[in-house]
């Protein structure tokens, strides 16, 4: 399949009193058309940043550097004012808290004007409102409550919201960034089933970006996990969840609580991610690694094709190393 975003060695480096935070570190993918791919990890192992990085809405004391091309348009050589046009364009971002994204004294109807004609001001307001209309129903609302507040909404109905907000103007790849995190079970069930037929509707390419194992099987193609800033395995779902090659994803799933009453042990990984500031000179996973042998505390290992994945592992040896990029 055709790749539509391909990131090249990204790095996202923080400027603080201890010096630079390796927030992202050197992560390299390839997503395809129409593809989901999840992210996972542990919080603060850079996966939010990485997808800021793609929109380019970083803080001030970040330092951006690497690749990203988005149908063979740098995204990281663009300054803000040509990045202004591709965000919500081409590529756009479905936030954690629609609370806080949607602006409470404004009606819905006049987020999504402002958002179409700001990229598109040749489209008249009755024209934009039909867009609207068109996408309101698309996620299941009635398109009369486009001129109610966000606050008459429920936490449900505002994430809907923002998923047609993110929509409207047809982007090619949407980042969705913990979509379902301050949801309840059965809305979340409801918000993963309207990504899921979205994404086929308007054939767009989906990163989905969080640290709940399940939600990530329940719509990804391929999954990505990162620890520490590294991007530590990739590959299909199938192959991380039945077949995981990295140490760290094989007790990431195995610290998902068993749902069996009759299994009470709760199994975690023993001690904490390493200061981004000062991270280890090998594996950032050494210190909490079952499995580290003696070059891994001396030497950051590369990338390794196992199978149909690829990992960041020294367990794999180096005559199967291929660039992070090859073959993703």
């Amino acid at each position: 399949m055709k790749s539509v975003l391909r990131i090249e060695d990204l790095k996202v480096y923080y400027k603080t009193e201890k010096g630079l935070v390796r927030a992202v570190d050197g992560v390299s993918i390839d997503l395809c058309e129409r593809e989901s791919l999840g992210i996972v990890g542990e919080s603060g192992c850079g996966k939010t940043t990485m997808g800021y990085a793609l929109l380019r809405i970083l803080p001030s004391n970040a330092v951006l550097e690497g690749s990203i091309k988005l149908n063979g348009l740098d995204l990281s050589s663009l300054d803000q004012k040509q990045m202004e046009k591709v965000r919500g364009a081409k590529i756009s971002m479905i936030f954690q808290d629609p609370m806080t994204s949607l602006n409470p004294v404004m009606k819905v109807r006049d987020h999504f004007i402002e958002t179409i004609q700001t990229h598109k001001p040749e489209i008249s307001e009755e024209e934009a409102e039909r867009m609207t209309a068109n996408m309101l129903r698309a996620v299941g609302i009635e398109p009369t409550r486009m001129n109610e507040y966000p606050f008459q909404f429920s936490g449900g109905m505002r994430q809907r919201v923002m998923i047609a907000l993110s929509l409207v103007l047809n982007p090619v790849v949407v980042i969705a960034d913990e979509p379902t995190t301050s949801l309840d079970v059965i809305v979340q069930a409801q918000i993963l089933d309207l990504l899921k037929s979205l994404r086929e509707k308007f054939n767009m390419s989906l990163i989905l970006i969080t640290h709940d194992l399940g939600v990530v099987a329940e719509l990804a193609d391929r999954v990505g996990v990162m620890y520490a800033g590294h991007l530590v395995e990739i590959g299909e779902s199938r192959d991380i969840y039945y077949s995981p090659k990295h140490p760290y994803t094989e007790a990431l799933l195995k610290s998902i609580p068993n749902t069996n009453i009759e299994d009470k042990e709760l199994v975690y990984i023993p001690g904490g991610p390493p200061d981004l500031a000062d991270p280890p000179k090998g594996c950032r996973f050494e210190p909490r690694c079952p499995k580290a042998m003696p070059i891994c505390s001396r030497k950051e290992p590369g990338v390794y094709q196992v199978g149909r994945s690829f990992v960041k592992c020294w367990l794999y040896g180096e005559e199967s190393h291929v660039s992070a990029s090859k073959g993703q």
